[in-house]
């Protein structure tokens, strides 16, 4: 996959990375088009923490606060957030931007979401 790393080096368990997240964020809003922040999907997170940053996906500040203020029922949530995490990797995997070490946490993080989505496939 071409990320090195050192025997005995220990990967952390969530990817925090201000780069990817400016990345996503420059993307644009997957909805509209305006200028995004990096949301983060909100299975996993509880209290101060936040999922995983390979799991971010760009919405403009209005549908990112709608998207976090639980307006939405968790199944349709959870299937956004599944569409929206898949195409912002592959807007990026275009760009030359979703790194090694971004998939080797994503290809982790993403296995809850994809099972509350699609199942047991």
């Amino acid at each position: 996959m071409g990320f090195y790393r050192p025997p005995g080096h220990k990967l952390p368990t969530l990817l925090r990375s201000e780069q990817h997240r400016r990345n996503v964020a420059a993307l644009g809003c997957l909805v509209t088009g305006k200028p995004a922040q990096a949301c983060h999907v909100n299975l996993g997170k509880g209290g101060a923490l936040k999922a995983c940053d390979s799991l971010c996906f760009p919405l403009n500040p209005e549908l990112h606060r709608q998207h976090d203020q639980g307006g939405i029922p968790r199944a349709e949530r959870w299937k956004r957030e599944w569409e929206y995490v898949d195409a912002t990797r592959a807007a990026l995997m275009q760009l030359g931007k979703w790194p090694a070490e971004v998939e080797l946490h994503y290809q982790r993080a993403v296995e809850p979401l994809r099972r509350l989505v699609k199942g047991d496939e």
